[in-house]
């Protein structure tokens, strides 16, 4: 009886385990193939801060891991700023993040650790009824 007991705490923690090894670290500085373009990712608690620099110029966007959305301002039509709202959740190991602006549909952006260490990061967006989707494959530079 105890060593049944003792199996079934044993296969409980190796799946508990199991389940928390499924979400990836993202990181580090990133580069996408043929650009000098690169990406900067770190990681505090729960908040995930993107940094991209692109031509000399960088912008920061944060994620919240747990859920919680954040929000960033971007300059809109005309200078206007226009407020985009960024909720994440886990599907697995993808963390699956909704960008709403003032638009009808969100964009959904899926960012994963591949097989073969890169980072995809695939956005799907829907205008005017025709869907869109993108992906960007990123390598490990630092």
């Amino acid at each position: 009886m105890k060593r049944r007991i003792l199996s079934l705490a044993l296969m409980l923690a190796l799946a508990a385990g199991g389940a928390a090894q499924d979400k990836p670290n993202f990181a580090g500085t990133w580069k996408e193939a043929d650009s000098f373009n690169r990406t900067t990712i770190t990681i505090e608690g729960s908040r995930m801060t993107v940094t991209r620099t692109l031509a000399g110029n960088s912008e920061a966007t944060v994620y919240m891991l747990d859920g919680t959305p954040s929000k960033k301002t971007i300059p809109g039509p005309g200078g206007k700023p226009i407020e985009q709202v960024y909720t994440s959740t886990w599907d697995g190991a993808v963390l699956v993040t909704e960008i709403t602006t003032l638009g009808p549909t969100p964009m959904i952006e899926k960012r994963s650790i591949e097989a073969d260490g890169t980072m995809k990061v695939e956005r799907t967006m829907t205008m005017q009824g025709k869907t869109q989707t993108n992906a960007q494959v990123f390598r490990k530079v630092g």
